[in-house]
């Protein structure tokens, strides 16, 4: 094992047993059993070498995305279901790596590994949208924000990952595969009601009331009409299924 590499599994080692807050960079030196030349070399602080873990663990899941996407699956579900079986598979084949990068959260966006993590990020990114052009293009995928897609895509994963890592849920991550593929595969490919046009509750049925006017403006008959309403975008037509009439009284 490369210098560098045993120092950043001490530190994983350290953090998992004592938690970051508690664990220096002495402990984590004597851990890897490097002169403290050889860690300052690689590394400045303990802030440096969580980076460094963040953005490996990071580099690793990524690079099963890419695996997928590079072969340009033919549909959106063959593309959904091998980005979550390659994110469930790394999370249950790196139990104390995925536990660091759920704890840690995310990195100091000033530090120069968040800057390498932007450039993979972007990079990931604009391969999502070139193999989702055309499928926007056809209408079989949703016009969404780049951003909003890949949280769809591996949002909910992510989310068991994390409950199955806790304890909260048993059995292989992967068992949960199917349903997170499906959900976000609607999700992209479905038209969902907005949430105005949830709020809005037409009626289904109402009342007309109807009057027979004479030409001298003399209301000859009136009655009411129940009817079934349709919405029609912007307006409704009614069809009246059952009128009751009655002849008015001439009226002076």
């Amino acid at each position: 094992m490369e210098i560098r590499e045993r120092i950043l599994q001490a530190a994983l080692d350290c953090f998992t047993e004592l938690g970051y807050d508690r664990t220096t960079v002495t402990m984590i030196r004597e851990r890897s059993g490097v002169s403290n030349g050889a860690l300052f070399h690689h590394f400045p602080n303990k802030e440096a070498i969580a980076a460094g873990l963040y953005l490996d663990a990071m580099r690793c899941v990524q690079e099963g995305y890419w695996a997928t996407l590079k072969d340009q699956p033919a549909t959106l579900r063959d593309a959904v279901a091998g980005i979550v079986a390659k994110l469930l598979g790394w999370v249950e084949s790196n139990q104390q790596w995925a536990r660091f990068l759920y704890a840690q959260g995310h990195l100091d966006w000033s530090s120069d590994a968040a800057g390498e993590l932007r450039t993979i990020n972007r990079d990931l990114v604009l391969a999502y949208r070139e193999w989702l052009g055309p499928f926007i293009a056809t209408g079989q995928v949703r016009d969404l924000p780049m951003v909003v897609i890949v949280a769809v895509v591996t949002g909910p994963a992510h989310a068991i990952a994390q409950r199955w890592l806790a304890g909260q849920i048993g059995g292989s991550l992967l068992s949960y595969a199917d349903d997170l593929i499906d959900a976000a595969v609607a999700s992209l490919s479905g038209n969902p009601t907005s949430r105005r046009q949830r709020k809005r509750k037409l009626p289904t049925t109402g009342h007309v009331r109807l009057q027979l006017v004479a030409d001298d403006g003399t209301v000859v008959a009136e009655g009411e009409a129940v009817t079934a309403l349709t919405s029609m975008g912007a307006s409704i037509s009614a069809a009246a299924h059952h009128s009751a009439v009655r002849e008015t009284p001439d009226r002076p």
